[in-house]
């Protein structure tokens, strides 16, 4: 029997049996679609995390902080003070160091009151590190700022990004900050003037300006924070060499006793991508167990087939169809579905990617008066031509397998009793 006899008689059985195997097609694009949307969107997070990450982050820049960074360390007890800066500097290949102090604060403008992290920093020195993003697009940074001077991210004067805008250039912005002695609360309030708007940085930044941001003097903060304590120092080298960053680090942490810990750019996008791929590598191991359902429903389509065809296969092996002619038309069968399902999948999976290209996470959270408002993270899908040819022999292969045992049954088959069967 030719071959393409052979795949016109699986094609026909199919079609005398339209629901039944069309569920279990339907199980295998279930399974390819899932793997692909997750797989191609997990692809461009990792992207989005990388380009935001090179963009507000360079390589010769280097984070100290008194955080853990390890599950194992145990958090330290070390405080980090403004003045650390100057230690910092005086260490080789440290080319400039500033000092963040950061607290929640209660924002208002106008009408509107939100909670967000107040950053105290030195400008000059904060626009110097992160050049790319610390960047005015209204108004300007200055460079010998008044007490009460401001600078706010994009999305604090525009929330809804639909310009909408809150505020502008010399208006007034006024923060609340809240202490507790005891049981007694104590709010302490200044209003300042806004001398610049950021441009729109997008994502996160370690470290750096998000578009959340609200940014005043670092001498400011330390005045109405009362505290010179702060967690986080940014450093900036003069070389990106990886050896010299190793070398900076231990010098940093060594000039504080090893209490501290110095984040590097590579050690930070390593972990970030190790975590990624772990989970897209977990998510993708769910996805294949709906594929190994859809394979055992395949095989329970295929021997509830097998039953109502016992007399058909039994006159066709008296008429001289040979066993391995029978095995083939049941793969034939197997091999079909597989096909179908894992086209079919291949396409709705990138549809669904598509559609989801985009994850707005802009979400207010009610407290009495307070919202907090999140910045917004486009994520696109990545499509990468291997992971349709891998998942298409998956979708293949899973079918093909779970096919067998219903086309072994078949093939070893006896006519006579085949043929005596009701």
């Amino acid at each position: 029997m030719l071959i393409k006899d052979v795949f016109s008689y699986a094609l026909g059985s199919i079609k005398r049996r339209k629901v039944r195997k069309g569920l279990s097609i339907l199980g295998v694009t279930i399974g390819i679609a899932a793997i692909i949307s997750i797989v191609s969107l997990s692809s461009g997070f990792q992207s989005l995390v990388n380009s935001q990450f090179e963009q507000g982050f360079s390589s010769d820049t280097l984070i100290v902080t008194t955080q853990s960074i390890s599950f194992a360390d145990t958090e330290s007890d070390f405080q980090l003070y403004i003045n650390d800066t100057e230690v910092i500097r005086n260490v080789e290949y440290v080319n400039q160091s500033t000092a963040i102090l950061q607290r929640k604060c209660v924002i208002q403008l106008g009408e509107q009151e939100y909670i967000l992290s107040v950053f105290g920093v030195d400008y000059n020195i904060y626009s110097k590190i992160f050049e790319k993003t610390f960047v005015a697009n209204f108004g300007k940074i200055p460079t010998s700022p008044n007490d009460n001077s401001v600078i706010i991210g994009t999305r604090v004067n525009d929330p809804w990004k639909n310009g909408s805008f809150l505020t502008s250039i010399n208006g007034q912005l006024k923060i609340t900050y809240t202490t507790r002695s005891g049981l007694e609360l104590k709010n302490k309030t200044y209003t300042a003037k806004i001398d610049a708007i950021l441009n729109e940085i997008g994502g996160t930044n370690i470290g750096g300006p998000v578009d959340v941001g609200v940014y005043i003097p670092l001498e400011t903060a330390k005045e109405f924070f009362e505290t010179d304590e702060v967690e986080t120092i940014i450093v900036q080298l003069n070389d990106s060499d990886d050896q010299i960053i190793l070398q900076a680090s231990e010098k940093i942490e060594a000039a504080f006793g090893n209490q501290i810990q110095v984040i590097t750019p590579k050690s930070v996008l390593e972990a970030i991508s190790s975590i990624i791929q772990t989970i897209e590598l977990f998510v993708s191991a769910i996805t294949a167990i709906s594929l190994i359902v859809a394979g055992v429903g395949i095989m329970n389509t295929m021997l509830t087939s097998l039953m109502e065809r016992i007399r058909e296969i039994g006159i066709l092996k008296a008429l001289g169809m040979q066993k391995r002619t029978v095995l083939t038309v049941f793969l034939n069968e197997a091999l079909i579905i597989g096909l179908l399902g894992s086209t079919f999948g291949i396409i709705t999976g990138s549809a669904l990617a598509l559609s989801i290209d985009q994850l707005g996470l802009l979400e207010n959270f009610s407290t009495g008066t307070y919202n907090t408002v999140l910045s917004e993270i486009s994520i696109k899908p990545v499509f990468d031509f291997s992971l349709f040819v891998y998942a298409f022999i998956f979708g293949i292969l899973i079918s093909v397998i779970f096919g067998l045992y219903p086309a072994w049954r078949a093939a070893r088959m006896d006519p006579v009793e085949a043929l005596r069967h009701e």
